[in-house]
């Protein structure tokens, strides 16, 4: 019975794993294209940020906040590169 009970447990963690790979790989994949968009739109960006109406988003804090994100994302994207374990709140927030 304690066999039983031990493979049931190893496998039922197996799935689990597997379930977090695969988080994790369509997650990378995600960044991967936001990634690819953001140098296909890098050009039309500089361009916006010349205007005068982008005074308001640097005022604001808007540019400030999304470099701050991308940091973010940059740093997540690093964790899962590296084959390190991704912090608690990664792993909870895949789950969602």
């Amino acid at each position: 019975m304690k066999k039983l009970k031990f493979y049931n447990e190893e496998r039922e963690m197996l799935t689990r794993e597997d379930d977090i790979n695969k988080k994790i790989k369509l997650t990378k994949e995600i960044l991967n294209h936001v990634y690819e968009i953001l140098t296909l739109f890098k050009p039309l960006m500089d361009k916006m940020i010349k205007m005068e109406e982008s005074k308001e988003f640097k005022k604001n804090g808007t540019f400030d906040r999304a470099a701050y994100l991308f940091g973010e994302i940059s740093d997540l994207c690093k964790e899962i590169e590296n084959g390190s374990s991704p912090s608690g709140t990664f792993l909870e927030n895949l789950g969602n």
